[in-house]
């Protein structure tokens, strides 16, 4: 099930990656080590020295911690310490069932890896998955939540069925996808392909995007590229017709992530972009007393929240 009851979970054993970081182009060690339950997902900057002014080198996940969504998911706590591309990562633990750990960087951005989230979720499932007691707390939507832009819209509407609809449709990408536009799934699915679809661009667009200081680490080993022809200039192509949309469906798993609830609905989403996704995210948490919460302790309530009849 997508958004529905579980429990709440951390890794077994801790795992490491090491790689660059996408747009700053730094290279950058992280440690993810098991928590408590209740910890939530926190991130630790290692290279950031605690000072008495109270530089804080903690991250917390909030929609309202997200900041300059344009190419990635950046997240920045009151001390202006921030961590970046944690979109990927927080997929990985949703797709994994992971509630609980701590993700220590010693630079500014979580590595970009292959481009997707694959490295991540086999590392997980390879250490193992430790079950924890407490339920994940969520939100039953029980009034329609919507935001749009001028290319896109996402919204999330009452279903007691809750899976996730993405589709693409703007110029320039529909000669690369064709009739790969959308993609359905929910969390009963095999995730794999999602998990293993990599971001992309434009190669016309690199010199602009690297002149706004991002980008500086990409390149086809983490990058998607698209030829001006609308051909991939990666070796082998797209590993799966849909990877486009896939990979759209992958930053949205990430970027609902920061919440801190599982959401009970269906979503629909039109172009999707990390703007239009922390935008939702903003807008529902601005409206929880809308909706029916359900806290990790009330399992007798969550049962019968789940209930629609």
């Amino acid at each position: 099930m997508f958004f529905g009851l579980r429990t709440e979970a951390t890794i077994t054993s801790e795992v490491k990656f090491s790689g660059v970081g996408v747009h700053g182009g730094k290279h950058v060690n992280m440690k993810i080590s098991p928590a408590a339950g209740g910890t939530g997902l926190l991130f630790k900057r290692v290279d950031v020295a605690p000072s008495k002014k109270g530089h804080n080198q903690f991250v917390k996940l909030s929609p309202k911690s997200v900041v300059d969504p344009v190419l990635c998911t950046r997240l920045v706590n009151k001390d202006g310490v921030s961590v970046a591309v944690v979109e990927h990562l927080l997929a990985a633990f949703r797709i994994c069932g992971v509630t609980n750990a701590v993700i220590e960087l010693d630079a500014e951005e979580v590595p970009i890896m292959d481009g997707s989230a694959i490295e991540f979720v086999e590392a997980f499932r390879r250490v193992g998955i430790t079950q924890q007691d407490a339920l994940v707390p969520a939100v039953v939507i029980t009034n329609p939540v919507s935001v749009s832009s001028q290319n896109g819209e996402i919204s999330i509407v009452p279903s007691d069925e809750s899976g996730v609809s993405v589709r693409l449709s703007y110029d320039r990408i529909n000669p690369v996808i064709g009739s790969n536009d959308s993609y359905k799934f929910s969390f009963d699915d095999d995730l794999c392909d999602i998990a293993s679809a990599r971001t992309f661009g434009w190669f016309e667009d690199c010199e602009k995007v690297r002149a706004m200081g991002l980008a500086k680490g990409a390149s086809e080993e983490n990058t998607v590229v698209i030829m001006q022809d609308n051909s991939i200039k990666n070796a082998g192509g797209l590993r799966n017709p849909k990877e486009l949309v896939m990979h759209k469906c992958l930053d949205l798993i990430g970027d609902f992530s920061v919440i801190g609830y599982d959401i009970i609905g269906s979503v629909r989403g039109l172009n999707t972009s990390h703007s239009l996704n922390n935008l939702l995210m903003r807008k529902l948490l601005k409206e929880l007393p809308l909706h029916r919460v359900v806290k990790s302790e009330h399992a007798r309530e969550f049962k019968q929240a789940l209930s629609f009849a």
